[in-house]
């Protein structure tokens, strides 16, 4: 949960209790509809891919474009379930904590296929999934999103990386490096951002009482 600011009340508690939880609903909308359009935009960039090479390299890549198809029929029909669950005002507290995991685990696994974060730039797809994450308001979720996404990471290297130990590595140890801390700054980032919004909210209504006030004398 978000820290509370320091005049905070076990009223004014329940109260940005309420307003998050009212705008949850708003924001898994929002959420469910990023994930359409970035599942169909890196599909169709995929199909094109795929379609501009020669028959070998079709043949090639017909198991990596079996997967990906796949992959992206799960991600929208959970979407779609989402979604009713949202029109039908059902939205339980580890929805979004799921439907992030399946999110990362699909990302993990197409990168992983495709032959490491040095094969394919789907990797950045993961700094979607982080976003995605802030936009529910809920620090745990953004914090599961961010180690989750740096272990997804760790995942696809190893998928491709014979051992990590030796003095061979697919992906060089820099680039290691320097993606679990920018992946790490991103959830710090959207963190900060996530725990800001109450504080503004709450300074943005004391202001619009003073000024009511003063309007009423």
């Amino acid at each position: 949960m978000n820290p509370a600011p320091e005049n905070s009340s076990p009223a004014m508690d329940r109260h940005w209790f309420i307003v998050r939880r009212w705008q949850t609903y708003a924001s898994e909308l929002r959420v469910l509809l990023l994930r359409v359009i970035a599942v169909v935009v890196l599909y169709g960039c995929q199909v094109a891919h795929f379609l501009s090479q020669s028959e070998e390299g079709q043949a090639a890549n017909l198991s990596f474009q079996r997967v990906a198809t796949g992959t992206a029929v799960l991600l929208i029909v959970v979407s779609l379930l989402v979604l009713l669950l949202v029109l039908k005002r059902i939205l339980p507290g580890w929805l979004p904590f799921l439907t992030t995991m399946v999110d990362l685990l699909a990302i993990g696994l197409l990168v992983g296929i495709a032959g490491g974060p040095m094969a394919t730039s789907l990797v950045g797809a993961l700094y979607l999934v982080i976003a995605m994450a802030g936009l529910r308001f809920d620090l745990r979720l953004v914090w599961l999103a961010t180690l989750g996404a740096m272990a997804a990471y760790l995942g696809t290297v190893g998928m491709v990386d014979d051992s990590w130990f030796d003095a061979d590595h697919a992906v060089p140890l820099v680039q290691q490096g320097v993606s679990l801390a920018c992946l790490g700054g991103t959830g710090i980032v959207i963190g900060q951002i996530v725990r800001l919004a109450r504080p503004l909210a709450q300074q943005y209504h004391d202001r619009l009482t003073h000024a009511q006030a003063k309007e009423t004398k």
